[in-house]
């Protein structure tokens, strides 16, 4: 991690127009894959992610909390990355995984991404003619990359110009979009 507080602190204060307090978080600040640093603006929350991406909040309009912010910044970057972590316990008649609509196999569950496909699914992600390819945030600012897995001048070195103009890919024939996350990241959804 190079991310210093200091850093993450002056892209939250940029990202929500007004001056920020850190709001130390241990679950938060202990996860070097999916983790990053909170910061409260009085009437509205930032999380700066240590792998780039941010997410903010209107929390005196939305009703939200910062912790609320934090627990769903950690929910959607695990389940983007493909990390297990303890997660809080379900409510009762809550379902907080859905199956997979590639293979079946549960898959985190949110309502903005309903038919997103589970971790294993998006690394066989490919261009209409099969090639693999692979998403990221462009940076802290984010903005969505997309590349090939594999080309002739070395590893991602060659942008998927295709999958990137159109948002489509495809796992096992089946078609899917590709995007931009809303916590920062890539969320590939298959198309229903």
């Amino acid at each position: 991690m190079t991310l210093t507080r200091a850093q993450a602190a002056a892209k939250a204060a940029e990202v929500l127009h007004v001056d920020v307090v850190p709001h130390p978080h241990d679950e938060l600040e202990g996860d070097l894959v999916c983790g990053g640093f909170a910061f409260d603006g009085g009437d509205r929350a930032a999380v700066i992610g240590y792998r780039g991406g941010y997410q903010t909040s209107m929390t005196a309009l939305s009703g939200e909390t910062i912790e609320t912010l934090i627990v769903g910044w950690l929910a959607e970057q695990r389940h983007l990355y493909g990390v297990d972590a303890p997660a809080p316990a379900p409510e009762p008649d809550a379902s907080p995984t859905h199956p997979c609509p590639i293979c079946g196999r549960p898959t985190f569950l949110t309502d903005r991404y309903p038919a997103s496909v589970c971790a294993d699914c998006s690394q066989r992600a490919a261009d209409r003619g099969g090639r693999r390819v692979v998403g990221y945030n462009e940076g802290m600012a984010g903005g969505l990359i997309v590349f090939y897995a594999e080309s002739p001048a070395g590893p991602q070195s060659e942008i998927a110009g295709e999958v990137l103009e159109t948002g489509r890919c495809w796992i096992d024939g089946i078609e899917c979009t590709i995007g931009e996350a809303r916590f920062g990241g890539v969320v590939i959804q298959r198309l229903v």
